[in-house]
């Protein structure tokens, strides 16, 4: 779902991240898959649960209104989690990373999905395939409680 936003932005995260926290080029390189997937494990718990406008919110937001977004700080502490277990680097590191990298991917993302102006619901829902993955997901739920249903008559 995200491997075209990644593709696009992971230059510009891994230049910031070895810019702005001090880890080499190899570290910043490993950091990319496991942001992609804690985005995407971020962004399908919010779409699953319907909170579409909750994602544009934190895609439109920047500076100070981005740090206080609590959609962004879920994302950002689940990143610090993955970064911590997965990497092994110090926590100190991690959490700069993890701030860090957050901010430079949801900032380009940002760019990438908006063309430079605000992210509307229907460039977040294509370019992303949320719309899709909204469709698997209510397929999915309906699928399993027809199942239950079809097993009481069955």
């Amino acid at each position: 779902m995200l491997d075209k936003l990644f593709d696009s932005i992971g230059g510009d995260v891994v230049s910031s991240l070895t810019e702005k926290t001090g880890i080499n080029l190899e570290q910043a390189k490993a950091v990319l898959p496991i942001a992609q997937d804690t985005m995407q494990t971020g962004l399908m718990d919010e779409v699953k649960s319907g909170n579409i406008s909750g994602i544009l919110g934190m895609l439109n937001s920047s500076g100070d209104a981005l740090q206080s977004n609590s959609l962004f700080d879920k994302i950002k502490g689940m990143f610090l989690q993955n970064i911590l277990s997965k990497l092994g680097l110090p926590e100190s590191v991690a959490g700069m990373v993890a701030g860090t990298g957050m901010n430079s991917i949801v900032s380009s993302a940002s760019n990438f999905l908006g063309g430079g102006g605000e992210v509307k619901k229907d460039d977040l829902m294509s370019k992303l395939d949320l719309g899709g993955m909204a469709g698997d997901i209510a397929k999915g739920m309906l699928k399993d409680k027809l199942g239950g249903i079809g097993k009481m008559f069955g």
